[in-house]
Formats: structure tokens, C-alpha cells, sequence
């Protein structure tokens, strides 16, 4: 069964009860490219300028952080003890703001690409104040960019949680890569076998190799053009993913 097919339509919620993993809509392509190499771009960015740090793998960090209570190691920048409170906090306030959408009959999309996009705002403005490498102590410039990329993820989290516009995650790609690397070797399994039957050709035209592979292969444009464009600009490199937000916000309130 396709994904369209068995999820039921938006409708109106009904009663007390309203869930927020309620709106549903069909595979949005461009917002798949658009979501998956803003996660890309931004993890370049917090590699080049917040000492390796992945905002759209924030997960990763938790195993820095207990290497740093468990091993002895020490953190260079000890903000980065933030940045799993500062993403739970991101999904706290996504979370009230697409209920509150629910409960005005909204949808939750422009509101979360919106508040993706004033993150990514926030993140640019701090190129102003501080230094594109990581400064020697600590900084509020440093810790306000920091805060504001994990924050981004966070908010695009909550939106293709919410009000997802494909069924594969647009922030972590290690699902998406196992995903092509299986629908391939059916492909050529499929391609090549004597016996081509009704069931391996159907596997071998599988239609949703198109759409993750094009997620995967956004996600590393991003990442490439943002290594590039960090690499010159800093912070204010961002302004090109918090443009693609704002675009997004515009789409989805259509």
C-alpha cells in the first residue's frame, strides 16, 4: 500500500481530543529537496563554525557529552552542554505552536518554516558580532549561533513530524542511504535474474528510489555548497537556507 493511499486525507479534528501527528499531504519533492539540503548546508556550517558540531545530528552529541562525564575528556567550548536542552526546548515550543494550529483549523506548516526561518535568521545576524572559526572562550555570539542552528533543526523536526510532506526523514540520512543502497541491488538483481517475474519487475521500477535519492543527493549538495559558501562568508552564508525556509513557509500556506 502506498503511503497517499493508507493515510487518511486532513480533515477537521472532532471532540477534545486533537492529535499533532494529524496533517497529512502527498510527497512534496521540492520541499524534500529544499528540507533535506538545509540539513546538509547547516551541518557544514557547524562543522566549519562551531567546532564540529552537527546540528542535524544533535543525537551524535549526546555521545560527547557522556564521553566528557564518563572518560574525563574535556569540552573545549562547555556550551555544548546546551545544545541537547536547547533542542528539546525547539520541539517544546513546536509543539504548542502546531497545537494551537490544529485548534484554530491551520495548518501547522507555515508556522514552523516560519519559526525554522527566524532561527536561521538569528544565526546569520550573529556573523555581525563574532568571528567565522570558533572563538578561544566563550562568546554570546558563539553560544546564540549555536543555539540558533540547533534550534532550526529542531523546528524542521517538528514539521515533518507534523505536517510531513514525505514519509522519509529530511534531517538524518543514514535511513535514506539504507533505503537506495537496498532498492538498487533489487534493481540489478531484478535487471539481470532469467526469470524476470511480475514481483521482481515491480521491484525493479520501485517508485520511491526516485524521491529518496533525490533527498540523499540533496542533502550532500547542500552540504557541499554550504562547506563552500561558509568557507568565504561565515555565519552570513545562512542567509541562502533562510531563504529556502521562507519559500517553504510561502508554499506551505498556500
Amino acid at each position: 500500500m502506498s503511503y497517499t493511499a493508507s493515510v487518511a486525507p486532513e480533515a477537521p479534528l472532532e471532540g477534545t481530543t486533537r492529535s499533532l501527528i494529524r496533517e497529512r499531504r502527498a510527497d512534496d519533492r521540492v520541499a524534500i529537496v529544499v528540507l533535506c539540503a538545509t540539513a546538509g548546508y547547516i551541518d557544514a556550517v557547524g562543522l566549519i563554525t562551531l567546532v564540529g558540531l552537527f546540528p542535524a545530528h544533535v543525537t551524535g552529541e549526546l555521545v560527547g557529552l557522556t564521553s566528557a562525564f564518563t572518560a574525563g575528556h574535556h569540552l573545549s567550548h562547555p556550551i555544548r552542554f546546551a545544545v541537547i536542552p536547547t533542542f528539546v526546548a525547539a520541539l517544546v515550543v513546536a509543539a504548542f505552536v502546531a497545537r494551537a494550529c490544529k485548534q484554530r483549523g491551520e495548518s501547522a506548516g507555515p508556522a514552523l518554516a516560519g519559526l525554522m526561518a527566524a532561527a536561521l535568521a538569528v544565526c546569520a545576524l550573529t556573523a555581525f558580532f563574532g568571528p567565522t572559526s570558533a572563538p578561544a572562550g566563550f562568546t554570546w555570539a558563539y553560544a546564540l549561533r549555536e543555539g540558533s542552528v540547533v534550534a532550526a533543526m529542531a523546528f524542521q523536526n517538528a514539521l515533518t513530524r507534523v505536517s510531513p510532506v514525505s514519509p522519509y526523514p529530511t534531517t538524518v540520512m543514514t535511513g535514506n542511504l539504507t533505503h537506495v543502497v537496498f532498492d538498487l541491488v533489487d534493481a540489478l538483481v531484478s535487471r539481470f535474474a532469467r526469470r524476470n517475474t511480475e514481483e521482481t519487475h515491480a521491484r525493479a521500477v520501485n517508485p520511491r528510489l526516485p524521491l529518496v535519492a533525490s533527498a540523499l543527493g540533496s542533502f550532500l549538495g547542500g552540504a557541499v555548497l554550504g562547506g563552500l559558501l561558509t568557507g568565504m562568508l561565515g555565519a552570513f552564508s545562512v542567509v541562502l537556507p533562510l531563504c529556502g525556509a521562507l519559500l517553504l513557509a510561502k508554499r506551505f500556506a498556500q
